[in-house]
């Protein structure tokens, strides 16, 4: 499951980060590189392959979504 979602240029890109623990504060901090990003259903490139800096910078100069989980929900089984 993805945390953080990416869209623009025709892709769609998924960043899903580490898993908290419910009833703490967490600080999060999400990098704008490359590093960690993964095609998702929807993109140009087969699911779940690593997103190359060419592909993230065309994505960054034509951003239409940037999607951040700001709640996290145990129960929780999908969304869309």
């Amino acid at each position: 499951m993805f945390g953080n979602i990416l869209q623009g240029s025709g892709m769609r890109f998924g960043h899903s980060g580490k898993y908290w623990q419910e009833d703490l504060r967490n600080l999060i901090a999400i990098n704008m590189t490359e590093c960690g990003w993964r095609h998702i259903d929807g993109s140009t490139s087969p699911r779940d392959t690593l997103v190359p800096k060419e592909e993230f910078m065309i994505v960054l100069a034509d951003i239409d979504r940037l999607l951040i989980r700001a709640s996290y929900n145990v129960y929780q089984t999908e969304a869309q």
